[in-house]
């Protein structure tokens, strides 16, 4: 069920006695109930999962694919964080973002709050592979300046996301599932990444990076090379043969169970 507190809409897996709470932040064309299934085995793990509906996306589609700046993303997630703060009082807290959201997620912490327990970055976008070509993008990069909210239509297909054929049936009828972004939304997203591949030694808390041996969004070599580039604590697992969107792919369980192996050490590392 979607929530709306002071204009903030999240989703909300609550663990009884929760031991951590996790911030996550979808990709660009989902929504927040596509952590449903990693929430609900979290949720077992006796953590607690808290998933923001980005503005232009699932129930906030009225632009779709819009969002006049990127700041009000970072407003949103940093009034969610109060809320799962109070609700889990002394608890640690860490961010979780797929696809785009975890180039989001990189960017908060990176320039907005470093307070989190750890970062998961799940299949990070710091360069595509989708077939746009030099002349599309520099029409999008025209269009975002002089018409930001103009609608683009993104080339990539549910049955590239998972191999889940029930999971794809699902996506294809979904209307809050839309393969759009906005001109200004693409141009503020490339900012983004490259504001991150700027400083690949900002970030300082432990960091996660799940890949997908068989991205055919995100390049995934090039992922490889940044998190190389960075000099915190971190780890980093492929998943052979995966497609781009882990949380709903055919071995999401095994995925599942490495962020919660992984959320558990870090725990261990908490100052009581």
């Amino acid at each position: 069920m979607m929530i709306n507190t002071n204009g903030i809409y999240f989703r909300k897996w609550a663990a009884g006695r929760a031991k951590a709470a996790v911030l996550a932040v979808h990709g660009m064309g989902a929504q927040s109930e596509r952590f449903d299934d990693m929430a609900k085995f979290l949720k077992t793990k006796s953590i607690s999962t808290y998933a923001i509906e980005l503005r232009g996306y699932g129930e906030l589609a009225q632009k779709p694919g819009y969002v006049k700046s990127m700041k009000l993303y970072h407003e949103d997630i940093a009034a969610l964080k109060e809320i799962i703060k109070s609700e889990n009082k002394g608890k640690p807290v860490f961010m979780l973002g797929e696809s785009m959201g975890a180039v989001i997620s990189h960017i908060n912490i990176l320039d907005y709050d470093k307070d989190y327990a750890g970062l998961v970055e799940i299949v990070p976008v710091y360069q595509d592979v989708m077939k746009i070509s030099l002349l599309q993008r520099a029409a999008i990069a025209g269009s975002a300046l002089f018409n930001p909210e103009k609608p683009i239509l993104m080339p990539f297909k549910s049955e590239e996301l998972s191999r889940d054929l029930g999971v794809v049936k699902r996506l294809n009828k979904d209307k809050r599932e839309i393969k759009i972004a906005s001109a200004g939304l693409l141009l503020n997203i490339l900012l983004s990444q490259l504001r991150a591949l700027g400083k690949p030694k900002g970030i300082k808390i432990p960091v996660l990076f799940l890949v997908a041996g068989k991205d055919l969004l995100g390049d995934t070599k090039f992922t490889l090379n940044f998190y190389n580039k960075l000099e915190t604590d971190k780890e980093y697992k492929l998943y052979e043969g995966s497609y781009h969107a882990l949380t709903i792919e055919k071995n999401r369980k095994e995925v599942f169970k490495d962020i919660f192996s992984w959320i558990e050490k870090k725990m261990g590392k908490e100052k009581p």
